[in-house]
């Protein structure tokens, strides 16, 4: 496994270059960006967070239908499929993020649907059939997202119904017999009442060819849809009701087996390089998820502020398999059956808004939350004919009161100061039939105060002190399985700037932080054991020192560039009865960046023909927390590109769209996910790989 060849990063380079080559045209200004981090519509500029924000426009460039697809585009953002399941994912921001994923405990990336909170990995990669943004909140959330977020937020916005009739049909053809069909509908009902319909189809054959018996590797079958219902009974009143539903059927990914271990040496031959075509000793299995939600928001208009009651019901059903024997003679390691049952309940009430004097702005709520879950599973050992079955049941439950408020000491005072904080309670309860029944309980206050000082009109600076907190929780996996871990805290410091330079045709954003996290949950793999064997400790302390830049330049009326760039240096400085020096923060890459040009190529009658590149580089990184044989990944980085023809006013009424993409171009060898299978005796390492190149045809047309 190369690391990235110098053409890849000559294409970085030519992009910089070709940005700088327009600077003598035309000048426009960017356009303002609007996210709702902080529970309120703002500007980008106006919110001291470190934020990566997809628009929609980014969104259909890019191809964008879940969170696994922004997975190389944000610096310090790390998105791992786990192994079990391709659908289950481990998100990873400015390096905290969990190795493993278990019903009995919570990510410490929280992830948001319309402001609902998604408490599982499993599922994740579930299509949105609508998006119409999603904001990625680096470092804690701890005051207004405050379940567990001690990496960061991802908040995934859909659009909501409006007064318009519109349509939209989009159809994608690629490689791999690659179908995807979306369709969305909108409907005005009257003066006070609309409502919007979504359907998403899209599938896909495995890019690995199964030459034995079963499903081909790598494919997948999706659909989604969504309902939305908006209804005005009043000016000041606003009532949502949405409903989505995604469902999967799909195959996990082929793990080759890179290094054979000395057991097997000679009797097993080592693939050292990515596979078009594999087989396994027993019939590979397909696998399937089925996903649902209900959201009932009003949103009430008051002389306090706007008062919000977000209700939400979601359920969550998977069955997976996975072969982990990475070989076509003998089967070594297997999850069948590996099946999850979930569903969740919350309830959450806002309130936001500012005094009249507009010294004050505050946001308030109070939040609850319930989840009971099953999770039965047998872990074949076949090399050793050993059944592994397990059974988990799980009831969880968790209230918080918060607030945060901005003081604005007067009107024309470029100060602002915001204090904040969450008090939160976790219950956990949990169940695996082989011990006695565990309990357990954790509280936590976490606050938060952040300065702000406005330079001038383009410019502005803030510094924050941020808390995040974990709850504790069981590890399915240790024999000692009713003795918990405790909760893990994080403290961050951090300096940042937002600026609009050269009359608003430059925009440059960055942060600087510093992290204390403390009691870190770490999940330890095992040595020798099998490929998901792992203890969780309270092991000890770390130190995280990081930066962020995000760069937009809108170089001409034609031509636009962007450069994203993250660096993370983490520093594991005890570890409880073992080594710090051999333990490190996994999926967390030391340099990251990402850079982009979009440029008008020319107006025909027809339309405009647009040309957007990206390159996305990540540094090396493990996927482990210690070092073991077979965690570490080699720097890599993808490239994607998209030359489309947008058409404006197609009779009068609509726009269309005809775009030819390919997504990794190079076709660079990139592993997704790696690790030793009973290290000295099968594998030192087996691992997955990411998509090879693909390419394909958008075909779009909206009516309004």
């Amino acid at each position: 496994h190369n690391p990235p060849r110098r053409r890849h990063h000559a294409l970085a380079m030519a992009l910089t270059l070709a940005t700088a080559s327009g600077a003598l045209l035309a000048q426009p200004k960017l356009e303002e960006v609007i996210v709702t981090a902080q529970k309120r519509s703002e500007s980008l500029q106006e919110t001291p967070i470190s934020l990566a924000v997809f628009d929609n426009s980014s969104i259909q460039r890019l191809g964008i239908t879940n969170i696994a697809d922004i997975r190389n585009r944000v610096p310090n953002l790390s998105i791992v499929p786990f192994g079990v399941s391709p659908t289950t994912l481990r998100v990873y921001i400015r390096g905290i993020g969990t190795v493993d994923s278990q019903i009995t405990q919570d990510p410490p990336v929280g992830i948001y649907l319309d402001g609902v909170y998604m408490a599982r990995n499993s599922g994740l990669a579930m299509d949105v059939a609508d998006i119409e943004r999603i904001e990625v909140l680096r470092g804690p959330q701890g005051t207004l997202y405050g379940r567990n977020t001690t990496g960061g937020a991802i908040s995934i916005v859909s659009r909501r119904p409006s007064d318009k009739l519109e349509f939209s049909q989009l159809v994608t053809l690629g490689d791999y017999d690659q179908v995807r069909s979306k369709t969305t509908l909108n409907v005005p009902l009257g003066e006070r009442f609309a409502a919007k319909l979504a359907y998403e189809y899209h599938e896909r054959d495995g890019w690995i060819e199964n030459s034995g018996a079963g499903a081909d590797f790598h494919a997948y079958d999706k659909r989604a849809a969504r309902v939305d219902l908006r209804w005005k009974p009043a000016d000041a009143v606003t009532v949502d009701y949405a409903y989505d539903r995604s469902e999967s059927d799909f195959t996990g990914g082929y793990y080759h087996l890179n290094e054979v271990s000395a057991g097997f040496a000679g009797v097993l031959q080592p693939q050292p390089k990515r596979v078009n075509k594999a087989t396994l000793a027993l019939p590979y299995q397909t696998s399937d998820e089925d996903t649902e939600g209900h959201a009932f928001t009003v949103a009430i208009d008051t002389a306090l502020g706007e008062f919000t009651s977000i209700t939400a019901y979601r359920e969550l059903a998977q069955n997976a398999y996975q072969d982990y024997s990475a070989n076509p003679t003998i089967a070594i390691f297997i999850n069948d059956p590996f099946t999850l049952e979930q569903d969740q309940w919350s309830q959450e009430f806002q309130l936001v808004g500012s005094t009249d004097n507009g010294r004050f702005d505050y946001v308030a709520g109070l939040y609850y939350f319930s989840e009971k879950g099953r999770e039965d599973a047998v872990d074949k050992v076949a090399i050793a004919a050993l059944d592994l079955p397990r059974r988990i049941d799980i009831e969880n439950e968790a209230w918080a009161v918060y607030g945060q408020a901005t003081w604005h000491p007067d009107a024309n005072s470029p100060w602002a100061f915001t204090l904040g904080g969450r008090y939160t309670r976790d219950e956990r309860d949990a169940d695996n039939h082989i011990a006695s029944p565990a309990s357990a309980s954790f509280t936590n206050f976490t606050p938060s105060f952040t300065a702000a000082y406005q330079v001038n009109d383009n410019v502005s600076v803030y510094g924050k002190v941020v808390t995040g907190y974990k709850s504790g929780g069981f590890n399915l996996r240790q024999a000692n399985f009713s003795q918990n871990f405790d909760e893990e805290t994080l403290i961050s410091y951090e300096l940042g700037w937002k600026s609009e330079l050269m009359e608003r045709r430059l925009r440059f954003n960055g942060a600087v932080f510093y992290a204390d996290y403390d009691d870190i949950q770490l999940d330890i793999l095992v040595p020798g054991g099998g490929p998901v064997d792992t203890v969780t400790e309270n092991a000890g302390k770390a130190e995280i020192l990081g930066l962020e830049m995000d760069l937009t330049w809108a170089i001409s009326e034609t031509l636009r560039g962007s450069l994203s760039y993250g660096y993370l240096d983490s520093d594991v400085k005890k570890v409880a009865g073992d080594d710090a020096s051999l333990y490190k923060l996994p999926n967390s890459p030391k340099h990251s960046y990402t850079v982009s040009l979009n440029w008008d190529v020319m107006r025909l009658a027809l339309g405009t023909v647009d040309l957007g590149v990206d390159y996305a580089w990540r540094d090396d990184t493990q996927t482990g927390v210690r070092e073991l044989v077979g965690i570490d990944i080699d720097a890599y980085g993808v490239a994607n590109a998209q030359l489309s023809l947008n058409g404006e006013d197609w009779f009068g009424k609509g726009d269309y769209r005809v775009a030819l993409w390919v997504k990794n171009a190079f076709d660079e060898a990139y592993f997704s996910d790696t690790f030793g299978s009973f290290n000295g005796i099968h594998a030192n390492r087996i691992a997955t790989y990411g998509d090879p190149r693909t390419y394909g045809v958008d075909l779009e047309y909206r009516f309004y």
